[in-house]
């Protein structure tokens, strides 16, 4: 009875292990290479950006959803089907946005400009209705 009760002890030992180390895994490393081709391709989304309280909108490559970080907290997207998957990460200050990449090159912009042009217009599409909600939360807890 003693081995099969620690047996079944380890076991939910290893399922725990499994299950924290699964929920502290990372997408993978933040971009930190500044690319001035992907940060011209996302500048005419600049306004929109920074109007919805986007302060930055990250891919990270493994083409399942995109994060954005608002002034009304984070946003999570799904990834456009059917565009190759990218990794880079945007961000908006107060006069204009950088976007870093360490995998963009000459051979892959025109994936990456598709998916800018996908992903920029529901990330402002997506804080606006996100502050719209938080706006409504708030006039209703008057």
């Amino acid at each position: 009875m003693n081995a099969r009760r620690n047996a079944i002890v380890v076991g939910v030992y290893v399922f725990l292990a499994t299950l924290l180390l699964g929920a502290c895994a990372a997408p993978g490393p933040i971009p930190a290479t500044t690319q001035p081709a992907l940060s011209a391709m996302a500048q005419p989304y600049f306004d929109g950006l920074r109007k919805a309280g986007v302060n930055s909108v990250q891919a990270f490559g493994n083409g399942a959803r995109v994060r954005m970080a608002t002034s009304n907290g984070e946003i999570y997207l799904r990834y456009p089907s059917g565009l190759s998957a990218t990794t880079f990460a945007l961000y908006v200050d107060a006069g204009a946005v950088e976007v870093d990449s360490d995998t963009f090159n000459a051979g892959n912009a025109a994936q990456y400009e598709a998916a800018i042009k996908a992903i920029l217009p529901a990330a402002i599409k997506s804080a606006n209705e996100n502050n719209t909600r938080v706006a409504v939360d708030r006039m209703g807890k008057n």
